[in-house]
């Protein structure tokens, strides 16, 4: 075996991203890579999909094994809302996958309660699951019968329930603290998700710059999000995972009209070190004005819809917009979207 590479065959070593650094020759990755085929990994191979499109089609097939993805954007525009169902999309694109939800802003009930009202959308309209019904129904719970009980029990939710249950032992709700909860725990957490995985295995954090760090060596903003974002870079090329991270703006990017990668806190290393800067801003905000005067009705409908911008993309093309409808209520984006044809405001540009 040629100097520093670590063969694919051991069934402990699970892609060559993990491997120790160090030569090998072109002959001996190629029978390496043939090797790792034979034994069913392929996901090794393939991107992870979002289940969005034109997304997806924006980033080759979706994220791929060691990348690592950054989403930004003002308060309330819908970070979580898509990071959560990129998760949930991932488990329920096979029975092999697997992904956690790292959240510091929210805990395990509420995030549940979350993906109940996306699953209850396949249903009529009156039917649909909001945070107000779901109360509603907990205080009628009794000892002998919870929520989720009930809404098994009741013939307008059993899907919902069914569908959730599909994916329930793979997609791992982890609440976090922003005062212990550091990135080499993290780290175990995620560890512990592959075993002999075969899929994708989707590590969302929500948001990076929530994760606690020593205060005396890191003192500056840049300096912390260099340090956690090369750390979950490093988890995500160790371990041949797909990680997810939502990160918040400075001072200066909150009162922008339209928020780049730029106006992320640590902006440098963010733009630098991500694999697939991605940054959402409501449609109203940045459509230009012009778009806004002259048609009313179609300006306030711009409210609804959610601009997703491609601004790093090392697999492809970046400098993409696209649009999709949010739907907030229900805690979901529609997963078929387009590519803007308005004109947007411009912006800051960004480093590639």
């Amino acid at each position: 075996m040629d100097q520093g590479a670590r063969s694919w065959l051991d069934p402990r070593k699970r892609t060559w991203l993990s491997e120790a650094p160090g030569p090998a020759s072109i002959s001996r990755v190629m029978e390496d890579f043939e090797a790792m085929a034979a034994t069913g990994r392929l996901s090794q191979f393939q991107p992870m999909a979002t289940g969005f499109t034109p997304l997806d089609d924006i980033l080759n097939g979706g994220i791929r094994p060691g990348e690592l993805m950054v989403i930004g954007g003002p308060y309330g525009v819908g970070k979580t809302i898509l990071a959560l169902q990129m998760a949930r999309n991932v488990c329920l694109a096979s029975d092999q996958n697997r992904a956690m939800y790292v959240c510091y802003e929210h805990d395990r009930t509420h995030l549940l309660s979350r993906l109940l009202c996306l699953e209850s959308t396949g249903e009529s309209r009156e039917n649909m699951l909001t945070l107000r019904k779901l109360a509603q129904m907990s205080a009628n719970a009794t000892e002998t019968g919870g929520l989720i009980a009930m809404l098994r029990d009741d013939p307008r939710y059993e899907p919902t329930v069914r569908k959730i249950e599909t994916y329930a032992d793979r997609l791992i709700l982890a609440k976090a603290s922003g005062a212990y909860t550091t990135l080499p725990e993290i780290r175990q957490w995620a560890e512990s998700l592959q075993g002999d995985q075969k899929g994708h295995v989707l590590v969302v954090v929500d948001y990076l710059q929530k994760i606690p760090v020593n205060r005396d060596l890191l003192h500056s903003e840049d300096e912390v999000t260099t340090f956690l974002t090369h750390g979950l870079k490093d988890l995500a090329l160790a371990e041949g995972m797909q990680i997810v991270a939502i990160a918040a703006s400075d001072r200066m990017g909150l009162q922008s009209q339209r928020m780049r990668l730029s106006d992320l806190r640590g902006s440098s290393a963010l733009q630098y070190e991500t694999d697939i800067g991605l940054m959402l801003n409501s449609k109203f905000d940045i459509v230009s004005r012009e778009h806004l005067i002259y048609n009313l009705s179609d300006a306030e409908s711009m409210r609804s819809w959610v601009v997703m911008s491609v601004e790093k993309n090392r697999a492809g093309r970046h400098a993409v917009d696209m649009e999709y409808a949010l739907d907030a209520s229900h805690f979901r984006i529609l997963p078929e979207g387009d590519f803007v044809r308005e004109r947007l405001v411009d912006g800051k540009a960004v480093l590639t």
